[in-house]
């Protein structure tokens, strides 16, 4: 537990610093940007998010399971293979977008007028695929303070660059995306060259075979998984306009607070869940920091959710105000799915990573119909409860499929008392308006309950450990 609260910090340390920065850059956006255009950046990134994954084709998850298998000279060739597949099909489909960026800036944004924008964030997307590899490598390495330099780096001349580009320069959408592209390519070759040492330039099939045959039957649930956050927007644009899109983009960003801790956690956990699965009393240990995560994952979401229309107000602007009532269902939908990274020890445990994929396809599915169904009907507010419903079939197949292939006991009772009172309370705020007064008392009430399940955690946790 002391190693991942360690490696929860000191990710998070680095993390959290790009994520406030990024944060403190919402007052500039919501000033230059109009909610249309705001709402073309997010469709923009939403499309190479997507295109991503196929850059991936979950390669860094190889990449995290086997890192420790290989010593020496074999590990640089591993590493060397990872990047080397990774980067011809960043390459391939960076090009193709390139190349078709008309038709997609007409079919997406009905306009070419963001060409250049898509281009941009083309060659963008590539770097960050690479970047994103290099910084595994930094954490598996265990060099947390080169990490952390690295990221805070990134971040402040992101911060300049979005300045200049957007502020100074008027670029607008396309300066949005030559910033991103700016940070993020410099941090990338200044991180390979400091990490130059662990490639071993010697392209091994064996080693390339081994390293898909891990990853590709991973992949349909990686697709799954980006469908089911990214086909709201498509949803969205296609039963209203850029104009929902962009509040509804306003809310995922400060909803983004969550996403925070949702990809520290991950950072952290899926090295820390390897490092426990070789100890004896390893689902003991993974029974009680379910115990004491989730209450604390659904504590933090209600806080997020009881006063983000004043984070709206205060760090955007009043014309986004709307999307306050959206954050709390987003902060409830990420919520399910740092549950679900505790819970889904089995199939990256036993390498059947083929049930992620059942488990992120049946996820997706209940997605696009609810949100076909829910959308024409409730507007905005049915695209986040589909978020919310996807996420708790999600939850729940993980639970099965785990439990049958590494038999863990994860408290149920402790999951739903925990999880009731911070739901209720963000479908209810989409309704009603609860004054800031009342807002203020919730909060210790709910800080006061959700300790109580913590310390009988702790309690319950002590008196086995003297048995064991």
């Amino acid at each position: 537990m002391k190693a991942l609260i360690f490696n929860f910090i000191s990710f998070g340390l680095a993390v959290c610093l790009e994520r406030l920065i990024s944060f403190l850059l919402i007052p500039l956006y919501a000033n230059v940007f109009s909610v249309e255009e705001f709402g073309v950046i997010d469709l923009i990134q939403t499309f190479m998010g997507i295109v991503s994954i196929f850059c991936f084709l979950q390669l860094e998850t190889s990449l995290q399971r086997f890192y420790y298998e290989y010593e020496g000279e074999e590990k640089g060739k591993f590493i060397f293979a990872i990047f080397f597949m990774i980067m011809c099909v960043g390459f391939i489909l960076g090009t193709i977008i390139i190349l078709f960026s008309p038709y997609l800036s007409q079919w997406l944004c009905d306009s070419v007028q963001y060409v250049t924008a898509f281009r941009i964030a083309a060659i963008q997307m590539f770097f960050s695929v690479l970047s994103s590899l290099i910084l595994i490598l930094l954490r598996f390495e265990k060099k947390n303070i080169l990490f952390t330099i690295v990221i805070i780096g990134k971040s402040l001349l992101l911060f300049g660059t979005i300045y200049w580009f957007v502020s100074v320069a008027h670029y607008g959408v396309s300066g949005f995306f030559l910033s991103q592209l700016l940070a993020i390519s410099l941090s990338f070759f200044v991180s390979l060259y400091l990490m130059r040492r662990l490639f071993v330039f010697h392209l091994s099939k064996s080693i390339m075979k081994t390293s898909l045959h891990y990853a590709l039957p991973q992949f349909p649930a990686r697709i799954g998984s980006a469908t089911n956050a990214y086909a709201n927007r498509f949803f969205i644009l296609g039963y209203l306009d850029t104009y929902h899109v962009g509040l509804f983009s306003m809310a995922l960003k400060i909803g983004s607070i969550m996403q925070l801790v949702h990809q520290t956690f991950m950072m952290a956990w899926n090295q820390y869940m390897f490092e426990i699965l070789k100890k004896e009393n390893s689902k003991f240990q993974f029974s009680f920091i379910f115990q004491i995560i989730v209450p604390i994952t659904f504590l933090f979401s209600m806080c997020l959710s009881l006063f983000s229309a004043e984070l709206i107000m205060n760090f955007a602007s009043p014309k986004f105000v709307e999307s306050a009532k959206y954050v709390g269902c987003i902060t409830m939908a990420i919520s399910l799915l740092i549950v679900k990274e505790v819970v889904d020890v089995g199939p990256k445990y036993k390498s059947k990573t083929y049930y992620l994929s059942i488990s992120f396809l049946s996820a997706l599915g209940v997605n696009l119909i609810s949100s076909f169904c829910l959308v024409k009907y409730l507007g905005l507010d049915g695209i986040v409860y589909s978020m919310i419903l996807a996420n708790l079939v999600l939850l729940t197949l993980s639970w099965i499929f785990s439990y049958r292939l590494y038999p863990i006991y994860f408290s149920r009772t402790i999951l739903i008392i925990s999880m009731l009172p911070a739901l209720l309370l963000t479908i209810f705020m989409i309704y009603v308006d609860i004054s800031f007064y009342y807002r203020c008392l919730l909060l210790p009430c709910a800080v006061i309950y959700y300790f109580i399940l913590i310390f009988r955690a702790i309690l319950h946790y002590k008196r086995n450990l003297c048995l064991i």
